[in-house]
């Protein structure tokens, strides 16, 4: 875990989910955090299945997530404080609001999933499935093996995660690698591809009553390749509809702009919450 001990205010970084990502996705985030002199804590634990967590070899679901973060806020006494998510690490933050809303001042959503996405339903009988004939057997095991190799994540960084493919360096690339040589952080992988965080979300995002700031990426995208996929315009214009209160708005980069768009992503942060000071 990385952390300052400071006064407030008091952010928790909730890494994304995938193939070697752990605290350290955060570590350029953080970095021009503490160059410009601030006095804010910077709290960026390992999740479950990942980094130095523990590894359970079962399904993992946003409760199971969110459980050891508000642990860990409540045994530092270190509340209230602003959750700053990740892509779809957005359902983490939102079950750590479902179960200690007196521990949060603030949300920060980065690059969330579109609105379709966050609000699909998928059902737990078809997430089970998967994991039992895709993921928990001899194919997940090979699979993690060619997927944590550096010419598949220099790829699907390229193709999916940065607007620069020059941006997708050796230290991203050596991180994914270090993160995801123990075999078991497939484990939280697996249960984020086999859809255990995928329910609707719309109800508790919209319910909040908290400042929000959302923030996405100029080249924002979906992971992959699908048709049903809205554009950043439809996205901000959904998000803007259905969050008229939330501080949206853009940056450059794409899907990792913590890492790739350090300086702007912290920027945006700093003074949104620099806003809500009285």
């Amino acid at each position: 875990m990385t952390s300052t001990q400071s006064a407030e205010p008091q952010l928790l970084l909730i890494h994304p989910i995938g193939v070697g990502l752990s605290s350290r996705f955060w570590d350029r985030f953080v970095g021009v955090w503490e160059r410009g002199n601030d006095t804010a804590v910077m709290i960026s634990p390992d999740l479950l299945g990942c980094g130095t967590a523990p590894c359970p070899a079962r399904p993992i679901t946003p409760e199971d997530w969110a459980d050891p973060l508000i642990d860990l806020i409540q045994e530092q006494h270190s509340g209230p404080v602003v959750l700053v998510s990740q892509g779809a690490s957005l359902p983490i933050a939102l079950e750590f609001l479902a179960k200690a809303p007196e521990l949060v001042s603030a949300l920060v959503a980065i690059s969330p999933p579109g609105w379709p996405v966050l609000k699909q339903n998928v059902s737990l009988s078809r997430a089970r499935w998967l994991w039992r004939f895709f993921f928990n057997g001899a194919f997940g095991n090979l699979f993690y093996r060619y997927a944590r190799r550096r010419g598949f994540l220099d790829k699907f960084s390229r193709n999916n995660l940065f607007a620069r493919a020059d941006a997708v360096d050796a230290e991203w690339l050596q991180m994914l690698r270090e993160g995801s040589r123990a075999m078991e952080t497939r484990w939280a992988v697996y249960s984020f591809l086999a859809g255990f965080w995928r329910r609707d979300w719309e109800p508790q995002l919209t319910g909040l009553d908290i400042p929000v700031q959302i923030i996405f990426g100029t080249d924002a995208t979906g992971i992959g390749s699908s048709k049903s996929w809205d554009d950043l315009n439809q996205r901000l214009r959904t998000y803007r509809e259905k969050m008229p209160n939330a501080s949206i708005s853009t940056i450059p980069g794409r899907n990792v702009l913590p890492y790739e768009s350090s300086e702007e992503c912290v920027l945006c942060i700093k003074d949104w919450i620099a806003a809500l000071q009285p």
